[in-house]
């Protein structure tokens, strides 16, 4: 998602991305091949962001500029990823004689309407699907106060925000470089972390639907190690399978939503990539591998840094967002 007011200056980009319980940073060498130059992470306190929301400003502030102060990010140019509970998608029709610089426009006049969004003020992006006697679309959706707080952030410290994206497109655009994507493929993206699941289907390179699941209380139970370089999950293992349990019955359920609703029993879903940093990500690996028919992946391929290095791939979700085209 790349907003007007927010365009790009040049390629030197530090890549950026916010969950409840981190910041992480990517920086790139080079794009071809894909070369790591440095990646960073500062692990958060509980409840200073919650539900994709900073609700502990001054907190929150403090740790951001010692980010920015021992990672070197002054003046530098930013992307950004618009957390997942502030990101609608819609597939939708529009009359087929508008054409693409009127698309936006026209969006904002039939919001209220024909388009109905939970929220006011949005900022929109949109992907165009195919032409015929109507245009179909891809419809991306966020507060525009969402988007503004978290430039200012970013421009309070005197960095220069350039890019804003959704985090279903960074772990596809990542996917897809990576040469594993077969676009015949109808694939479902879950991103598995310890604050939030985010479920995304893509049918060719677009995403036509997107999904925030929340994490119950009682699941959310981690702390940081000592190192402060990892999570370690505390909470019952009792209560993590029967959510699991739950969990891959509504996996079943949007499967059979995609079939039969969006596509009318013709096209079913085929692949499965999960992905996040959830201490039991393995355990969510091996039940998914399990219960489904369908081939579930992980990401296959190493990433390296300019020093030879594997990259640990908590940074992939961060790595998909520095592949970003200007």
């Amino acid at each position: 998602m790349e907003f007007s007011f927010l365009q790009p200056k040049h390629n030197n980009f530090i890549n950026i991305t916010l969950r409840d319980h981190v910041i992480r940073m990517v920086e790139l060498k080079s794009l071809d091949p894909i070369v790591v130059k440095r990646t960073k992470e500062r692990y958060l306190p509980p409840n200073i962001v919650r539900d994709g929301k900073i609700v502990d400003k001054n907190i929150f502030g403090l740790i951001f500029d010692e980010c920015v102060q021992e990672w070197g990010l002054k003046r530098k140019h930013i992307r950004f990823v618009v957390p997942d509970q502030f990101v609608v998608t819609r597939k939708i029709s529009i009359p087929s004689n508008i054409m693409d610089d009127e698309i936006i426009g026209h969006l904002y006049l039939e919001l209220g309407s024909t388009i109905h969004l939970p929220f006011e003020d949005p900022v929109f992006d949109v992907n165009v699907l195919n032409r015929s006697d109507k245009t179909e679309l891809v419809l991306f959706a966020s507060p525009e106060e969402t988007v503004n707080e978290l430039s200012t952030v970013f421009e309070e410290r005197k960095l220069k925000p350039a890019a804003a994206d959704v985090s279903s497109l960074c772990l596809y655009r990542l996917y897809y470089e990576l040469g594993q994507r077969n676009e015949k493929d109808h694939l479902l993206i879950i991103q598995f972390d310890v604050s939030c699941i985010t479920l995304s289907i893509f049918m060719g390179h677009v995403p036509v639907f997107v999904r925030t699941i929340a994490l119950p209380q009682d699941i959310k139970n981690w702390e940081v190690s000592e190192a402060n370089t990892q999570l370690d999950w505390v909470g019952d293992i009792v209560q993590f399978n029967l959510f699991l349990e739950d969990f891959i019955k509504e996996i079943e359920r949007i499967m059979n939503f995609f079939q039969f609703s969006l596509n009318e029993g013709n096209e079913e879903l085929n692949r499965i990539l999960l992905y996040g940093d959830h201490p039991n990500l393995p355990l969510v690996l091996s039940k998914l591998s399990e219960r489904m028919t369908v081939k579930v992946d992980t990401y296959e391929s190493a990433v390296y840094t300019q020093d030879q290095e594997v990259v640990d791939p908590k940074y992939y979700f961060t790595l998909g967002l520095a592949l970003k085209e200007v």
